[in-house]
């Protein structure tokens, strides 16, 4: 990863179409992450995708860019403020916002979030990576 990593650095996103079919890889096929009357009997408009695959989808995106770096050391802290249903569009995106010196390496600390199709935030939250400085990656 010879990239050159500044604040304000653009993650490279990812894209994911919601569907029953991915939910229910995710949480299976019955409650709220796989049924719509269930979603609807608990009062929240049908169903949900669970927070978990959401909190995939921006690991994937984290090792996309990072590699075993994110892998080895990387950590995330989310908070889902929109509800993600099916028919959803969801896009990951992220921005490196600190880059903090650890030792020989440095750790990234990252805004991350996803958006549905209309550009609404559905997760926002934090990521950071450890980097060493001579490699531009980190060990593992």
């Amino acid at each position: 990863m010879g990239q050159r990593r500044d604040v304000g650095f653009q993650l490279t996103g990812v894209e994911k179409r919601i569907s029953f079919e991915t939910m229910r890889k995710y949480s299976g096929e019955k409650g709220i992450h796989g049924q719509d009357d269930a979603g609807k009997e608990q009062g929240l408009g049908g169903a949900l995708v669970q927070g978990g695959q959401l909190v995939a989808y921006l690991n994937q995106m984290m090792t996309d860019n990072f590699g075993k770096a994110y892998l080895a050391g990387g950590e995330i802290a989310v908070s889902f403020i929109k509800p993600v249903r099916p028919g959803d569009v969801i896009r990951g995106r992220g921005v490196v916002r600190e880059i903090r010196a650890e030792g020989a390496k440095q750790r990234l600390l990252c805004e991350v979030w996803l958006e549905n199709h209309v550009g609404e935030k559905t997760t926002v939250g934090n990521a950071s990576v450890s980097l060493s400085e001579e490699a531009g990656e980190g060990e593992g």
